[in-house]
């Protein structure tokens, strides 16, 4: 097959998969693994429809058509039964890799394992609570990570990279694989610091970095080299001058634990990236100059060079058109430095086991090796964005930016240790917390486990949207008519915690239905924002007791519920009045969630969260007086005593 590269294209994989006919069910528990290889190859490509689905999930032909230029939505959607509102419009335009070099310059760090590469990204980022995972211990850093950064103004981006070794041997793991994300990084980058050990010295390793650098980055780019754990005033620059012989320039010490000459090292960087025009911006690193001359036209008391002596009088004395230019001109430079507006970004994080396909997935979204993928669990260390653009609708407006996040895999609480792991975890912990839509990711050949269920219930409790990626679809054989509702009936009954969220099959090694995830992403995340009017909310109830009221205890005591109310978005917050809140069980609540979501379409992918508060009726009935009834808008009357008039 051959597909038409283009910018829209998104999707770049093809593999083909012989299958068998055979009778039965072994998808659930774990199911017989097929044992041909799938590889990715780089000369052919797949063309991918946005809405991208074939309608029976267990079809099996991987020669999947998908244009991205096509808007169009193949999937029927049902009538909605009622008045509804969401926030959010998912675009019809194409999806498309996010292009950050034409908006920000970016900085590639480099060096040797375990030198200080991620802490000094901490450091120029300031992100030193959420930032890269720091330890004395090497091969943290393996995939490249991305920081927005922000210095004298200019919005800039750092990507940190693992630690490069030319030379293979048994003890250097993924260093191939490290040296082509490195290879990326320094691609894409308008500028490169090497950061070196100055305690330790020069070593063979930063002279042959240095050699390479040398050759083949400095030519088209900046080289900075940067001589990290130099905190010493006395002995830092005697250190830093040891690395005089790698060609590069003057180094420049710097600590990234203390911060000391890290400011030295971008203001460096920024000239040479303007000095040599590499940044791809307009107007880079000039925000500072500008502002200079604009307080010295406006403070100058005396004639500036180029200037008359009637252009001089009326700037000194503030008379007419030239004074008004002057302090226009101060109020546009010092503008220049307030927060650039950005676009919306829909954080959708990829959770899930060790070892079920995360990185894979998030490769074949991308549509390139954005991250290391191996058979070896806990490959992946870090959270690893990658970034998609969709235009905007409107001409003018702001286009909509698709944040994946991948995550490193989550164990048993029991079997994680204090260390790298255990900040791993709770990167990827927070990673939910921050997300506007979690993609928790199964094993199609192992079923459910406990760990997936935990993570569910995590997301449930975060109040996340959530969608069910099963993955390796194409690794189950004996498939029939029959297996994708078992497979969904299996899951439903094994995972009640997210019983709402909507669950796609996919295959991350061939690209089948990958493309279906933007669907469901745009579809979460207009059920996470959604609002329903509190009419319509009191109808819905009302019906709900009516069909069911609340259990009564054997002491006589019933809950008596009046009215609800929707308070929130992201998620859907319901505050339910009743008499006493404790009266409510959780099969009753559990029972509402059901017939609200029966009743209202749109809620399928978004936990609905559930308050309920207690108010006597005596105060009910007193603010309807006033008020009148919830939702009829406001009918009422404006005084509660009757003497009052």
């Amino acid at each position: 097959m051959r597909g038409r590269i283009t910018s829209l294209l998104l999707l770049t994989a093809s593999a083909g998969l012989e299958t068998t006919s055979v009778t039965g069910f072994v998808l659930f528990p774990p199911a017989v693994v097929q044992q041909q290889p799938l590889r990715f190859d780089a000369k052919t490509t797949i063309s991918t429809r946005h809405s991208m689905v074939a309608t029976s999930p267990d079809d099996t032909n991987t020669n999947i058509n998908i244009n991205m230029n096509t808007a169009s939505d193949e999937v029927s959607t049902k009538p909605n039964p009622t008045t509804v509102t969401s926030t959010f419009k998912p675009s019809s335009k194409p999806v498309r890799r996010y292009q950050s070099l034409k908006k920000e310059p970016l900085i590639a760090i480099l060096g040797r394992p375990n030198v200080g590469k991620s802490a000094l990204v901490n450091r120029l980022a300031g992100s030193h609570s959420g930032g890269a995972i720091v330890a004395d211990e090497e091969g943290i850093t393996r995939d490249r990570t991305y920081r927005q950064a922000n210095f004298l103004g200019e919005n800039f981006q750092i990507v940190d990279t693992g630690g490069l070794v030319f030379d293979d041997d048994e003890n250097t793991l993924f260093a191939k694989e490290i040296r082509e994300q490195a290879m990326v990084a320094i691609d894409e980058s308008s500028g490169v610091i090497l950061v070196v050990d100055g305690q330790v010295g020069l070593t063979s390793m930063d002279q042959s970095i240095g050699d390479f650098l040398r050759k083949e980055v400095l030519p088209r780019m900046p080289v900075l080299v940067a001589v990290n754990k130099c905190e010493s005033e006395k002995v830092g620059a005697l250190n830093a001058a040891k690395f005089w012989n790698l060609g590069l320039g003057e180094p420049v010490p710097v600590s990234a634990l203390h911060g000391v000459g890290t400011a030295d090292v971008l203001e460096r960087m920024f000239d040479e990236i303007v000095e040599r025009k590499t940044a791809g911006v307009t107007n880079f690193g000039t925000k500072v100059q500008r502002l200079k001359e604009a307080k010295l036209k406006l403070n100058s008391k005396k004639q500036l060079p180029g200037e008359d002596d009637l252009d001089y009088k009326l700037r000194k004395y503030g008379i007419g058109d030239v004074a008004e230019k002057v302090l226009q001109e101060y109020e546009d430079a010092m503008a220049a430095f307030d927060s650039q507006e950005r676009p919306e970004e829909i954080n959708v994080a990829i959770v899930g086991r060790p070892n079920v396909g995360k990185s894979s997935l998030l490769n074949a979204i991308f549509g390139d090796t954005r991250a290391i993928v191996s058979e070896i669990a806990g490959t992946t260390r870090d959270s690893i964005d990658a970034v998609m653009e969709r235009p905007a609708e409107e001409e003018g407006g702001l286009p909509t930016i698709y944040r994946f996040v991948d995550t490193a895999g989550i164990r048993r609480k029991g079997k994680i240790e204090y260390g790298p792991e255990f900040f791993m975890v709770n990167r990827a912990l927070r990673a939910i917390r921050r997300a506007d839509v979690a993609l928790l990711v199964l094993d199609a050949t192992a079923g459910v486990t406990e760990q997936d269920r935990i993570l569910a219930q995590k997301i449930a409790d975060d109040g996340r949207a959530c969608a069910i990626i099963c993955n390796k679809w194409d690794a189950v054989i004996d498939k029939d008519s029959s297996t994708y509702d078992k497979s969904v009936k299996y899951i439903r009954a094994e995972m009640p915690q997210i019983r709402w969220a909507p669950i796609l099959f996919i295959s991350a090694e061939t690209g089948q239905r990958v493309g279906k995830i933007y669907n469901v992403v745009d579809e979460a995340i207009g059920a996470h924002r959604k609002r329903v009017s509190t009419s319509v909310l009191n109808e819905v109830l009302r019906d709900a007791i009516l069909w069911q009221p609340p259990p009564a205890r054997r002491n006589g005591a019933q809950a008596k519920i009046y009215y609800c109310n929707q308070v929130s978005t992201r998620p859907p917050t319901v505050v339910v009045f009743c008499n006493d809140p404790k009266l409510v069980n959780d099969n009753y609540r559990r029972y509402l969630d059901r017939k609200f979501r029966e009743s209202l379409d749109g809620f399928e992918a978004t936990p609905i969260r559930w308050l309920f508060r207690g108010r006597r009726q005596r105060d009910i009935m007193r603010a309807r007086d006033m008020n009148g009834n919830p939702g009829d808008g406001g009918a009422g009357v404006s005084y509660p005593f009757p003497h009052a008039d």
